[in-house]
């Protein structure tokens, strides 16, 4: 494959919201299959797209590639966009090699592409508006769905699906690396919970008091013969770090906060508490 179809490919799985590995040889020692520049892409099941010559070497590529992609997704790396430079020796596996006979060796680097965070929320009123803001403000990608138009301003970053809920989020590519917010009117939260834990989203957040969250859990429940307590893993409702927020602007930050924190693996406490630690 060449390179083009396989920045293309590349272009196509960040579209789709999903991780992936490249391999590139970035330098090359003696005889070799592939130059300086030959590339991979590598899936997070091993699958393997383009070549970097020889199977042997590629097997132990992808292996460190898959490595990788699962240390990434599991947080062990903190939210850090992984990269490493490996350096493989093209000899028999008893002297230390991949199991070929080039004679030479080769420098790889694995490199993990993770698709951009994308914020989508669930109503139009003025915690969502807001919201879309903060989501421009950091770089996130921002989807706004409601069948009502949004009562305030958008950034030129964000798109806005005229439509109901449930329809919107079916119609979209949602993947891990997504973040749901639910900011609807009542009536509408059950049918909006319901499209969105049929998601692959890795965040679902939904705004209301601790009564209305148990009231929504409930009904949902209810409708899908479950117990409320089955929603608890994956939604967090009331949603937003408690940061004493009031205003919608006020909310939006808080609930920012909260995606951040969970897609980065953070700890929400203060710095300052490790600053103290240390001091005393």
């Amino acid at each position: 494959m060449s390179t083009s179809p396989l920045y293309a490919k590349m272009s196509e799985l960040t579209q789709k919201g999903e991780s992936f590995a490249v391999v590139t040889i970035i330098a090359v020692h003696g005889s070799s299959p592939r130059g300086v520049g030959a590339k991979m892409i590598v899936l997070e099941d091993g699958t393997r797209i383009g070549t970097i010559g020889g199977d042997c070497l590629e097997n132990d590529a992808a292996d460190a590639a898959v490595q990788m992609l699962t240390e990434n997704k599991s947080g062990d790396k903190k939210g850090e966009v992984p990269a490493k430079v490996l350096s493989m020796l093209l000899e028999e596996e008893e002297t230390g090699g991949v199991g070929m006979l080039c004679g030479g060796n080769v420098d790889i680097l694995i490199e993990v592409v993770k698709p951009e965070l994308q914020i989508v929320v669930v109503g139009s009123g003025p915690v969502a508006t807001s919201m879309m803001k903060m989501a421009d403000f950091i770089g996130a990608s921002g989807v706004l769905i409601d069948p009502f138009p949004p009562r305030g301003s958008l950034p030129d970053s964000a798109k806005f699906l005229n439509t109901r809920h449930e329809e919107g989020l079916r119609k979209m590519h949602i993947g891990e690396n997504s973040a749901i917010v639910i900011v609807t009117r009542h009536k509408n939260d059950v049918p909006a919970l319901k499209a969105a834990l049929a998601t692959k989203a890795s965040y679902i957040g939904m705004i209301g008091s601790k009564h209305r969250v148990q009231t929504i859990f409930n009904r949902l429940a209810k409708e899908l013969k479950t117990e409320p307590k089955a929603f608890v893993p994956r939604v967090y409702a009331p949603v937003g770090l408690d940061i004493g927020a009031y205003t919608p602007q006020e909310l939006a930050i808080s609930i920012i906060a909260e995606i951040l924190t969970h897609f980065r693996k953070g700890t929400a406490k203060s710095k300052a508490l490790y600053a103290e630690a240390k001091i005393a």
